[in-house]
């Protein structure tokens, strides 16, 4: 049964360096706590160490110095054949897209679901539903090379979300995108935020910190300087998202 008011955080950062060879730190004494269902912006300026958090977040490297613990585990204690299953309660939107070239628009999306083992006549529904969702239901059989930036951003977003993960993490998700499809995608990200999914996005796009109004992670060379108390928003109006995000999906460690 999901348990949403585990006193567990999600994520938890100990004084966390972390150290490219022959550089300098590029994190520096990094501590906070993100609980289950918690939404954070990080911010700051390019080469602030944005993108260096999350790499920690995701599990792709390990940090310098310091203890973080991801759904209560710590990660310096987890063997290498037991990341695959943490990995997979993780959805990520790189800002490099990272999408299969020999897969088409439907099979990139679906990748994480056949993982999972799901029925193919419910990974078709989710999949068209979402991609309907985010404006590429004609692009569905196109593949990556063919296709634009934004398209490719879009695609991203759907990989990510498609299997409403635990925690997701995205990284510039709206930086090739209008300001239309930029709003609709940070709906779809609150819609799954309600049932519980943590979100931490890093973005330089002020207009929708201001108008979401969540809590942030404010980096600046490297140190984290602001953890504000969490933004306690009104209850917002039912959407029209796919209806996918909506199902259950544990939370149990």
């Amino acid at each position: 049964m999901r348990n949403l008011l585990s006193s567990v955080p999600v994520v938890d950062f100990h004084r966390v360096h972390l150290k490219y060879e022959n550089g300098p730190n590029v994190l520096k004494n990094i501590q906070f706590s993100l609980e289950r269902g918690s939404f954070h912006f990080v911010t700051g300026d390019s080469g602030a160490g944005k993108t260096s958090l999350l790499s920690l977040m995701y599990l792709d490297q390990r940090p310098t110095a310091g203890r973080i613990h991801l759904f209560g585990r710590n990660l310096s204690e987890i063997k290498r054949k037991q990341l695959p299953n943490l990995r997979r309660r993780i959805g990520v939107v790189f800002q490099d897209f990272r999408l299969i070239s020999s897969l088409n628009t439907f099979d990139n999306v679906a990748l994480p679901l056949r993982i999972e083992g799901m029925k193919e006549n419910e990974i078709k529904k989710r999949v068209t539903e979402l991609l309907a969702w985010v404006g590429l239901e004609k692009c569905i059989h196109t593949f990556p090379d063919s296709l634009s930036g934004g398209e490719k951003q879009r695609i991203a977003i759907a990989r990510a979300v498609i299997n409403a993960p635990d925690l997701l993490l995205a990284d510039e998700p709206t930086g090739n995108v209008d300001d239309a499809m930029a709003n609709r995608i940070l709906h779809l990200f609150l819609e799954l935020n309600k049932m519980g999914t943590t979100l931490v996005i890093a973005t330089h796009n002020h207009a929708l910190i201001r108008q979401f109004k969540k809590p942030q992670l404010h980096l600046s060379n490297g140190v984290l300087e602001c953890l504000p108390s969490p933004f306690k928003a009104p209850l917002e109006k039912s959407s029209t998202a796919p209806e996918f995000v909506g199902e259950y999906h544990d939370f149990e460690i």
